[in-house]
């Protein structure tokens, strides 16, 4: 059991690099900026993951409950295991049961599609975002899909465009001058 639990938390914990966050963005085409955004404000990069009991979080909507026991016999994970926000998000970018079990994705190439995985997290949050962008035509518009909250979307967006501005930044090339 001890072994389990550390497993568990290993898992759980995982850092995720910029290569990871570069990978995932080429592979579906939703910007990396957007998505360490994202990771920032859901867990600050894999750091809060949530406490509570997803299980209780989301016992009164029967429909993510549901998508959280199909996920639970999937990954051969036991119920408890599954640890997120009151609300019921879970993993390193806080997705709600039922958007994984529909959108998940296997961002490690391990054959199973798992929400407490941090790159199956992020392969799927990418590709839940490449697949609302190409809906709704906007960031903006995927952003309040992923989290209705229209003081979540525009916290997401301000970070975005400050990382893409450092970014911008860093990569500009500066030219030595020679002095005579």
């Amino acid at each position: 059991m001890v072994l389990l639990l550390v497993t568990v938390w290993v898992t759980q914990s995982a850092a995720l690099s910029d290569a990871d966050f570069q990978t995932m963005g080429r592979r579906y085409g939703v910007s990396p900026k957007l998505l360490v955004a994202i990771a920032i404000a859901e867990s600050q990069m894999g750091k809060i993951l949530g406490t509570c009991d997803v299980t209780q979080a989301v016992a009164d909507d029967d429909a993510q409950l549901r998508a959280l026991k199909k996920i639970a016999r999937y990954t051969k994970r036991a119920l408890a295991e599954f640890k997120g926000s009151y609300a019921g998000a879970m993993g390193y970018m806080q997705i709600m049961p039922a958007t994984f079990y529909e959108y998940g994705q296997d961002g490690d190439g391990d054959g199973i599609k798992d929400p407490l995985n941090p790159y199956d997290s992020l392969a799927t949050a990418a590709y839940y975002l490449a697949r609302k962008i190409a809906e709704g035509g906007s960031a903006q518009a995927a952003l309040m899909n992923y989290n209705n909250s229209a003081e979540y979307c525009q916290k997401v967006l301000k970070m975005y465009a400050e990382l893409e501005a450092e970014s911008k930044f860093a990569s500009a090339e500066v030219k030595p001058t020679l002095k005579e």
